[in-house]
C-alpha cells in the first residue's frame, strides 16, 4: 500500500503554530514539528504558502466586502512591500556575511602570527641552550688552563714537555673553533631561511617587523665574522706564543707572566658570553609580550565574530511575518 505524504494543509497548521511560538517557519523546524514528512514535500508545501502570503492582501485575509479596484490596490501594494523587505532583508543578511567572513579571516591571521611568534621564541630559547652550552665549555677550557698554569709554576723543569702539550692543545682548539664557526654559520644559514619564509607570508601587514629581523641576521653575521676574525687572531697569537717558548724556554718567569695574561683574556671572553646571554633574554621576553598581545587581539576578533552572528541571528528573528490567509 502506497505512503500518503504530508498534506498542505498539515504543513499549514504547522506553520502557525511556530510563528504563534515566535519562531521562522523553516523546512527543518516544521519538519521537526511534525515529528514526519519528507524535505521535499515540506519545501513545496511551504514555497506554495508563502506564494499564497504574497499574492493575498491583508484585506482578502480578512474577507470583508470591499470593492475589487480597492482590493486590486491593496494586493499591487502589498505585493511591492513584500518585495522590498525581500530585497532589504537579502541585503542585509549579505553585508552581515561579508563581515562575519573578514573578521573570521582577521581571527585566522591572528591564530597563524600567534603560531609564528611561538616558533621563534623556540628558536630563540634553542639559541640560548646553545650559547649556554658554549659557556660551559668555555668556563671548562678556563678550568683547564688554570690547572695547565699551576702545573708549568710546579715543574718548570719540564718546559719542553709543556711546550708539547701547549701544541697539542694550541692544535685542538684551533679545530675546535673552525667547527664552532662552521656550526655558527649553519645555524645563521638556517635562521635567514626560516626568517625569509616568515617575512613572505607577512610581508604586507609586518614591514617593520621585517626590517628589524634582517638587521638581526646582519647583526648576528657581523658578529660571527668578527668572532671568526678573534679566533683566527687567537690561533696566531698562540703559535707565536709556543714560537716564543721554543726560543725562551729558560726564562720561566716570563712565561708564567704570559699564561697569567691569557687566563685574563678568556675571563674577559667568559663575560661577554654573558652579556650576549643577556641580550638574547631581553629579546625573548620581547617577543613574549608580542604573542600575550597577539593573543588579546585574537579574544577581541572572536568576540566581534560572535557579536556579529548575534546581530545576524535578531535580525532574521525580528523579520515581521507576511499576514496569514484564514
Amino acid at each position: 500500500m502506497a505512503r500518503v505524504g504530508i498534506q498542505y494543509e498539515t504543513v499549514v497548521e504547522a506553520v502557525l503554530q511556530l510563528q504563534k511560538q515566535g519562531d521562522n517557519p523553516t523546512i527543518q523546524r516544521i519538519r521537526e514539528w511534525l515529528g514526519t514528512g519528507s524535505f521535499t514535500t515540506i519545501s513545496e508545501h511551504l514555497r506554495q504558502w508563502r506564494e499564497n502570503q504574497k499574492n493575498s492582501t491583508p484585506l482578502q485575509q480578512e474577507g470583508l466586502g470591499l470593492p475589487a479596484n480597492l482590493i486590486k490596490l491593496t494586493q499591487e501594494l502589498w505585493q511591492q512591500a513584500c518585495l522590498e523587505a525581500d530585497e532589504k532583508m537579502q541585503v542585509y543578511q549579505q553585508q552581515a556575511d561579508e563581515k562575519i567572513n573578514q573578521a573570521i579571516a582577521e581571527q585566522q591571521a591572528a591564530l597563524e602570527a600567534a603560531q609564528r611568534t611561538e616558533e621563534r621564541n623556540l628558536l630563540l630559547d634553542k639559541k640560548n641552550n646553545e650559547l649556554l652550552t658554549d659557556l660551559k665549555q668555555q668556563a671548562a677550557q678556563v678550568s683547564r688552563l688554570e690547572a695547565g698554569l699551576e702545573t708549568s709554576q710546579e715543574h718548570l723543569n719540564s718546559s719542553k714537555n709543556q711546550l708539547i702539550s701547549l701544541e697539542k692543545i694550541a692544535l685542538a682548539q684551533e679545530v675546535a673553533k673552525n667547527q664552532q664557526i662552521v656550526a655558527l654559520e649553519e645555524k645563521l644559514e638556517q635562521q635567514k631561511e626560516q626568517q625569509k619564509i616568515a617575512l613572505t607570508h607577512e610581508q604586507q601587514r609586518n614591514e617593520e617587523n621585517q626590517l628589524r629581523w634582517m638587521q638581526e641576521v646582519d647583526l648576528a653575521r657581523q658578529q660571527t665574522q668578527s668572532l671568526k676574525e678573534v679566533l683566527q687572531q687567537e690561533t696566531k697569537q698562540a703559535k707565536q706564543r709556543i714560537q716564543q717558548l721554543e726560543e725562551n724556554l729558560n726564562i720561566s718567569q716570563q712565561q708564567t707572566q704570559q699564561q697569567l695574561l691569557e687566563l685574563q683574556r678568556l675571563k674577559i671572553k667568559e663575560e661577554n658570553w654573558l652579556k650576549q646571554q643577556q641580550q638574547l633574554e631581553g629579546q625573548q621576553a620581547a617577543y613574549l609580550t608580542k604573542l600575550e598581545a597577539m593573543k588579546i587581539e585574537l579574544t577581541n576578533k572572536d568576540q566581534e565574530v560572535r557579536k556579529l552572528k548575534a546581530a545576524v541571528a535578531t535580525a532574521s528573528k525580528n523579520r515581521p511575518s507576511p499576514l496569514i490567509m484564514v
